[in-house]
């Protein structure tokens, strides 16, 4: 079935387009609900949540302001945040101007995607939430920070531990590194 009938179909309520809707579009909310859940049975909840509400929602959805994929994306990353939430009580300070770490400007690595997902899973959640949303899902500093409830700063700075925290993890661990030219 075409997105187009798909989204039509659901604002409509056609159970055959919402079962269209999740056989298409499932794999690929999965991979983000995985990128922010610290378990695979968490990412399941976050899928169904995120799936739920969509569905609930997808009359608020409009292709002359952009893609429906894009949407999706968007719905569902807010979702995990705010299960998140739920779950942990997260509460982010501003911690902008405590800690300066000094990038080493000569270490960069090529990393291979599943070794970085491997190693972002054992990161703190802050850490990794951010460092998702900026490098995975591409949201700017200051969209991170009014999900979050932080400053655009604290969001930088938060971002640099986090590739900090990865790179020692990948300086600590076995795995084959190269540099980068």
């Amino acid at each position: 079935m075409k997105e187009t009938r798909i989204i039509s179909g659901c604002k409509c309520g056609d159970r055959n387009a919402q079962r269209a809707f999740v056989d298409t579009y499932s794999q690929y909310l999965m991979g983000i609900c995985k990128r922010y859940a610290p378990s695979h049975d968490r990412a399941e909840d976050y899928l169904q949540e995120s799936l739920v509400h969509i569905l609930q929602k997808i009359e608020h959805f409009d292709s002359n302001l952009g893609h429906f994929k894009a949407w999706i994306k968007s719905v569902t990353v807010r979702k995990c945040l705010l299960e998140i939430r739920k779950e942990k009580n997260m509460k982010y300070t501003d911690i902008s101007d405590s800690y300066d770490l000094g990038e080493d400007e000569n270490v960069h690595y090529k990393l291979q995607k599943d070794d970085v997902f491997r190693f972002m899973e054992n990161i703190p959640e802050r850490y990794r939430i951010v460092i998702n949303m900026y490098l995975v899902e591409g949201y700017s500093h200051k969209e991170i920070g009014e999900h979050l409830g932080v400053s655009t700063s604290a969001s930088r700075t938060i971002l640099t531990r986090a590739r900090k925290l990865i790179q020692d993890k990948f300086k600590d661990s076995e795995v084959s590194l190269f540099r980068a030219s």
